[in-house]
């Protein structure tokens, strides 16, 4: 008879930072529900405070839970979060396993980008740009070695660039592909679910990267509430129903999250979604398609391309783009048919359903009406960052030339 269980469900919560109380909160829900035979809830949290980091593998009520001491650790460091993956795979081995990322979320602090750039010698560096820093969209990104990155630049000026170079398109993709690259060794197998309760994570760089460690992958457009996903739901469900297939649980998620925020009356914007990374094709495809005509009208379209972006959904300080309400606005401004055909294939490609890429998608709040789940990198006035040639998405597909062709003067 088989000792595995039929899910181990890794939560790994960077919290050492202002979402410190948060993670509390969140490890309360868990608690609220535990493991069962059929199912482990493994947790690594480091928290903001002198406790250090702490390993658990999560029971009702916090009774008897089985806790690692690990002192103090770097919760931004992709090798400490392999470790976690490792030892949780080794303690509780599971023929189905789900991986979160409770990410920096409200982001890095100035003393601690500070160290960062003094690690490595950062050119032209000056204790202000780690405040600036910390304040930028680019505070979000979840791994220490995205900031180590942006510090090896040769000039501040270089390094302004990357401002809004964050989490969901470029530095932190690439590293998060690798640290899913080596849990799949791990494992043994792909991860069967990627959760990121964490922000602005649901995009098509970011599923490119992770499509061939991953089954299903779950994220938000938007930049989360602080109070995140809603373990307690989650997790009682899981446990009730152990035999839930992977893409079921991803649809739970989606609606659990979005529900649990309607249900409280919260006011600003929310989105999830799920995305089935077997059929990232049927997106790929047709975007390339879009995007090599786009090229090759560059001269006719450009100013529409803008005037789309103007009137569409974004986030990250004008960097990611509702990839769907995007391509509505952009039809809208083109009378080319061939064009025109490609932009309603990416967006057929974009509605959910079983068997579709995206498997399922919520949504509240007028800025992310017409939001129908995944975002893409599409800068407005800035530069294309120099880190985006490096993602997967941008060396096997059409897209970074198109970009390279919109911000070149004609």
């Amino acid at each position: 008879m088989s000792t595995k269980a039929k899910w181990t469900f890794m939560v790994y919560m960077a919290g050492d930072n202002s979402l410190s109380d948060c993670g509390d909160d969140d490890l309360g829900e868990m608690r609220q529900v535990g493991s069962s035979a059929d199912v482990n809830v493994v947790v690594e949290f480091d928290n903001a405070g002198n406790q250090g980091t702490k390993r658990y593998l999560v029971r009702a009520g916090g009774v008897s839970e089985p806790i690692m001491k690990l002192g103090e650790t770097d919760c931004g460091s992709p090798g400490v979060l392999n470790d976690f993956i490792a030892w949780a795979a080794e303690t509780y081995p599971a023929n189905r396993y789900a991986l979160v990322l409770w990410s920096h979320g409200s982001g890095w602090r100035p003393e601690e980008i500070d160290r960062i750039a003094r690690s490595v010698n950062a050119k032209e560096y000056t204790a202000k740009e780690a405040a600036t820093r910390a304040a930028s969209p680019k505070g979000k990104t979840f791994f220490r070695t995205s900031w180590e990155a942006v510090f090896r630049l040769p000039t501040g000026a270089a390094r302004a660039v990357c401002v809004d170079d964050g989490t969901g398109h470029s530095l932190d993709t690439i590293e998060l592909g690798k640290v899913l690259a080596k849990a799949r060794d791990v494992l043994g197998q792909p991860i069967d679910l990627l959760g990121m309760d964490a922000c602005l994570m649901s995009n098509v760089e970011v599923a490119c990267q992770a499509q061939p460690y991953v089954h299903y992958f779950v994220a938000s457009e938007e930049s989360e509430p602080g109070d995140g996903w809603p373990y307690d739901v989650i997790l009682r469900k899981l446990v009730d129903q152990p035999t839930m297939t992977p893409g079921d649980l991803a649809a739970l998620i989606v609606a659990s999250y979005v529900k649990s925020y309607l249900d409280i009356g919260y006011s600003k914007p929310v989105t999830q979604a799920a995305t089935d990374l077997a059929r990232l094709a049927t997106l790929t495809d047709p975007l390339d398609r879009m995007a090599d005509l786009m090229s090759l009208r560059m001269a006719k379209v450009k100013s529409k391309i803008r005037d789309a972006q103007i009137d569409s959904a974004r986030f990250l300080d004008n960097s990611l783009w509702d990839l769907a309400d995007f391509g509505e606005q952009f039809a809208k401004r083109t009378r080319d048919k061939e064009l025109r055909q490609a932009i309603d294939d990416v967006q057929a490609a974009l509605r959910p359903g079983a068997g579709c890429f995206v498997v399922a998608e919520a949504h509240n709040g007028a800025k992310v009406a017409r939001c129908k789940g995944v975002t893409i990198y599409l800068p407005l006035l800035t530069e294309v960052s120099q880190f985006y040639a490096e993602t997967d998405f941008a060396q096997r597909h059409r897209w970074a030339a198109m970009l390279q062709a919109y911000h070149t003067p004609l």
